[in-house]
């Protein structure tokens, strides 16, 4: 079972994606007005400074993931080169049946 602050990392983050995704107008009142419903009905335990203070670091953590993805996906790019000669040969599905 998720522990409160589980639970609102993980509603906090579903949230932010439909939002960013759905381009949901008045984004900013519809996030604070959402995190409070959340913090009420769902992650009773934590108080309002915790709520910030965890949603600062879910704000952090995801900067340096933002980062570390975009490390990787370049690192990757550089590394691989032309993809021509690995791809499957569209002609030959023998190896399917």
């Amino acid at each position: 079972m998720l522990n409160d602050r589980e639970k609102m990392v993980l509603h906090f983050c579903c949230f932010m994606t439909i939002a960013k995704m759905t381009g949901v107008a008045n984004k900013d009142d519809l996030i604070e007005k959402m995190i409070k419903d959340i913090r009420k009905n769902r992650c009773r335990s934590l108080s309002e400074e915790d709520v910030t203070s965890l949603l600062d670091e879910v704000a952090e953590e995801m900067t340096g993931g933002r980062n570390m993805f975009k490390y990787l996906i370049d690192e990757t790019i550089a590394n691989v080169g032309d993809l021509s000669n690995t791809l499957p040969n569209k002609n030959d599905w023998s190896d399917l049946k």
